[in-house]
């Protein structure tokens, strides 16, 4: 297999690049122990999580995946692909269609739908810490600027910070901010203004030429006229320009028109890759068109329909987007964000993390000290025996300075990776019943945490669950005899209007049948 290497580490004094040289190291050493050819590497730093936009390194490497030149992505743990689970979530689907698998080079997340569950589990503990150390910085930054502090490390373009973290006029700077002003008051334009101030030797705060966005930022920029907040907390700050330039130059500013499209989001289709044509296999894809009144509508329709229109003898009809992802969404509420299933998955996804190389780890150490203790109260009752030596003393000393650093390192251990138990894997599970429906966010995350596959009849539906005790089960399952009734399949329980459930023998995998679905 051929694969390329991810890295990344965040902003923050603390971190180096000894923390790229770390990860790389350990992927490196994953890939040879595997048989994996690694073709590349790939690296941002100082750069957050949740940032994907500014991640130059790996959006250049989802990009090249296209050419299909790699088979996986090795990363050092899940939290560096990414903490925001909606962004991965995607990033993953686009994997998905390539072909491309993403490997975890420190954690253990095995195939199968418990490996799905727990996977998404530590993605949620990821954008978990770092919501938790925003509101942290958030609440700190606040008491800050109540105290009038400064609440960014640099000053704008003709302030300074002083000593006191107070913001103070800079004079080497604060005459060109007013001069900007004034000419801008005047009529002279942006592009004249900005050729002035190359003439004149003025440049920022980086030591490049000021540009036109500089200019135009620091038009709108209301701390010049001695307005700075934090939220709702004003920050002393002294004003450079008056309030009659700073109106005169706002009456000037031409603001440019954006068209609304250019940031309408793209549709989304939550069940895609997921949803199979029960007729021909087909995957479906999505779909969209007008009605006559200029009403945009969404549909899921077979893939072989869409491409190969006037060949294919498929018959399926189109299902509109919304009715199909609520009645799915519909159906695993019911039938798997109850507290039996929640219970037993809850058991299967700590079972799996104790064979994490952290929680082998950390038992381990756990371990070794008990074995230290056990020595030290054996020489300490030899001691009070009568059976005094300077070697045993020696010893003794040896096992306390042992036990103390090995103390140290569980603690740091316990921090890096806190124990997930069966409380905080069900405490999470039964998060999803508070969800809304109607964020696609949310929904995203139900069907990738719980939905394996949806195939599509024309009079009913066959979902299949990621519940199973079975880690070897098929990526695609042959759900024929269901479509035609079968007795191999027990039927447990019939309600009514609401789809039948039916269970396979083995594995265990949840699988819905739906009476009825309006096209």
């Amino acid at each position: 297999m051929n694969a390329v290497i991810y890295a990344r580490y965040s902003p923050g004094p603390k971190q180096t690049e000894q923390s790229i040289e770390g990860q790389v190291r350990d992927c490196r050493e994953y890939a040879e122990s595997h048989n994996i050819n690694v073709l590349k590497v790939y690296a941002d730093r100082h750069i957050s999580g949740t940032d994907f936009e500014r991640r130059r390194e790996f959006n250049r490497m989802i990009a090249d995946s296209e050419a299909g030149q790699f088979e996986a992505i090795i990363v050092w743990k899940i939290d560096r692909f990414g903490r925001d689970r909606e962004e991965i979530a995607l990033n993953k689907i686009k994997l998905k269609r390539r072909g491309i698998k993403l490997i975890y080079a420190k954690e253990v997340i095995p195939d199968g739908p418990e490996g799905i569950i727990l996977e998404s589990l530590m993605e949620g503990l990821a954008e978990y810490y770092v919501a938790d150390l925003r509101q942290k910085v958030v609440r700190g930054l606040k008491e800050s600027a109540l105290k009038g502090l400064a609440v960014t490390g640099k000053a704008p373009f003709g302030y300074s910070i002083d000593e006191n973290k107070k913001y103070i006029e800079n004079e080497n700077e604060s005459w060109v901010v007013r001069w900007v002003f004034e000419q801008y008051a005047g009529g002279t334009t942006a592009t004249e203004i900005i050729e002035e101030l190359k003439k004149k030797g003025v440049r920022s705060h980086k030591g490049t030429p000021i540009t036109k966005n500089g200019i135009y930022s620091m038009l709108r920029n209301e701390k010049y006229i001695g307005k700075c907040f934090y939220g709702s907390v004003p920050i002393p700050i002294p004003a450079l320009v008056d309030e009659d330039l700073w109106n005169r130059v706002q009456c000037h500013i031409v603001r440019r028109p954006h068209s609304s499209a250019v940031y309408k989001a793209p549709e989304k289709y939550q069940l895609s890759l997921k949803a199979y044509c029960g007729e021909c296999g087909a995957m479906l894809l999505g779909d969209s068109g007008y009605g006559k009144l200029g009403q945009k509508y969404s549909y899921y329709k077979c893939g072989s329909r869409k491409k190969q229109a006037k060949t294919t003898k498929c018959t399926l009809p189109a299902f509109r987007k919304e009715l199909l992802e609520d009645f799915v969404a519909r159906c695993t509420f019911q039938d798997v964000l109850n507290s039996e299933i929640i219970d037993y998955i809850a058991e299967k996804v700590v079972e799996i993390s104790k064979i994490q190389p952290e929680a082998c780890e950390l038992d381990s150490l756990k371990a070794n000290l008990k074995e230290c203790e056990r020595n030290h109260k054996n020489l300490l009752r030899a001691v009070e025996d009568g059976l005094y030596s300077p070697a045993a003393r020696d010893r003794i000393l040896e096992l306390e300075d042992q036990m103390e650093e090995i103390k140290v390192q569980i603690a740091m251990k316990s921090i890096e990776k806190p124990k997930i138990t069966k409380e905080h894997v069900i405490y999470w599970l039964e998060l999803f019943k508070k969800g809304d429906l109607n964020d696609s966010g949310f929904l995203q995350r139900l069907f990738d945490v719980f939905v394996h596959s949806v195939y599509i009849y024309k009079d009913k539906v066959v979902i299949a669950y990621n519940y199973s005790s079975d880690n070897n089960y098929p990526e695609a399952l042959d759900v024929s005899d269901i479509a035609e009734g079968s007795d191999t399949f027990v039927k447990v329980d019939d309600r009514g209007l609401y789809p039948n459930i039916f269970i396979l023998p083995d594995p265990p995998v949840f699988l819905y049948i739906c009476n009825s679905i309006v096209a």
